[in-house]
């Protein structure tokens, strides 16, 4: 007897997108949170502590255990250092911090995958303050060393080199109508190479994401308030994941201070 061919079924879509539900919970709890402490604190520097506060435990919970988050200093092993920084993902496993006591961070150069600048409302100011603490991490020196395996050395002698640093700028709202008009594109426009920000996020207002080329304008994507912060974590990680893993720090330079 003829064994009947059994057509298989393509698993249907939920009615409701559970993954869409999840995020537009955590981005409800993250407004809130943000506007909580924009009404606790009176002063402005108070305000701006409880915020990056609320940026980095929101990447420590969501990004893989690769990658650190912090806020303080970045270093070079010339002693030249970065301003300060509000946000800083960086590696641990393979380039440990230089100094980490209290509220002291300093992490070697080769460690950092990005930064970020932490701020209540995105305005002209606040972007182009922004590509210059980037331009201060981007200036530093990163030095690679070869990876040696059980098998030998990685490719022979041949030595990774440093990626680009990523930047951003992370608030709770845009200060212009509309959030992301002209004003908005000619300050990120405004940008040098080294300030370059790649990314950022209002949070009462949406996500953008900025690719910069050879034509004279950047090209900017928006991303509307309802999927803000998911296209902020997304988006987020597949930069990250272009990046791969840092350089091998070379100890041998850096030992340079103890001639």
């Amino acid at each position: 007897m003829a064994k009947k061919s059994v057509a298989k079924k393509k698993a249907a879509k939920p009615k409701v997108n559970r993954l869409a539900e999840l995020y537009e919970s955590l981005q409800d709890d993250l407004e809130a949170d943000l506007a909580s402490r924009r009404r606790a604190h009176k002063n402005a520097e108070m305000k701006g502590d409880a915020a990056e506060q609320v940026w980095i435990d929101l990447l420590v919970e969501h990004l893989p255990h690769r990658y650190r988050v912090g806020k303080g200093f970045v270093i070079d092993p010339d002693g030249r250092e970065s301003e300060f920084i509000d946000v800083i993902i960086y590696d641990r496993q393979y380039t440990p911090a230089v100094f980490n006591k209290g509220s002291q961070l300093y992490v070697p150069a080769e460690s950092v995958y990005a930064v970020l600048e932490a701020k209540q409302e995105l305005t002209r100011a606040h972007v182009i303050y922004a590509g210059k603490k980037a331009a201060s991490v981007r200036r530093l020196r990163r030095t690679s060393a070869t990876i040696v395996h059980a098998g030998g050395k990685y490719e022979g002698d041949k030595k990774r080199e440093p990626f680009r640093i990523v930047a951003g700028i992370l608030t709770y709202k845009s200060s212009w109508t509309p959030p992301f008009g002209d004003p908005f594109k000619d300050s990120i426009g405004e940008l040098t190479t080294s300030q370059q920000l790649e990314f950022g996020l209002a949070a009462a207002n949406g996500y953008f994401e900025v690719k910069y080329g050879a034509a004279a304008d950047p090209a900017i994507t928006i991303y509307p308030k309802r999927r803000a912060l998911a296209a902020f974590i997304m988006r987020f990680l597949a930069h990250l994941q272009t990046l791969g893993t840092v350089t091998a720090i070379d100890y041998d330079d850096y030992s340079n201070i103890l001639k």
